[in-house]
């Protein structure tokens, strides 16, 4: 009898440790982003000339706002700074997403693309994808990877 409360104690805790292991994603995460882009337009990037030959280059303020969250799921809005040297607008694009079953993972998907990263604190680094077409004007090519902070 002894060794089976033993047994559910110990199903106890493993339980309570499982549930607090996954983190609370409300909130803002800044940082830059460091894209490269193969094509022209995109809600972000609407003055890109990159090419497939001569990718864009580009780095912006980034902020994932994260509004909802329902134990590992979350979402929310990735909010890009316009260009600053052409007077370009604030944009964003709303995402949703998930953590894995250990917290340590994040995979997400906005209405083009795929951000898959790791969580370590307060730090989200990931990587982001968009597939483009190969003739540059009809959808762009879009990779980036960046560390965000949680505020």
């Amino acid at each position: 009898m002894k060794a089976l409360g033993w047994i559910l104690l110990c199903n106890a805790l493993t339980i309570s440790v499982a549930a607090a292991q996954t983190p609370d994603m409300k909130g803002d995460w800044v940082g830059k982003t460091n894209t490269i882009i193969a094509g022209v337009g995109g809600p972000h990037w609407p003055d890109s000339k990159g090419t497939w030959e001569k990718p864009l280059l580009a780095q912006r303020d980034i902020t994932l706002r994260i509004v909802g969250q329902d134990d590992r799921r979350f979402w929310g809005e990735s909010i890009i700074a316009g260009d600053t040297a052409s007077g370009g607008a604030v944009t964003s694009e709303p995402f949703i997403g998930t953590l894995s079953k250990t917290g340590d993972r994040v995979m997400m998907s906005d209405t083009d693309g795929y951000f898959i990263g790791d969580l370590s604190g307060t730090t989200l680094s990931y990587c982001y994808l968009q597939a483009g077409a190969r003739q540059a004007n009809d959808k762009p090519a879009v990779v980036t990877c960046n560390d965000v902070t949680k505020r």
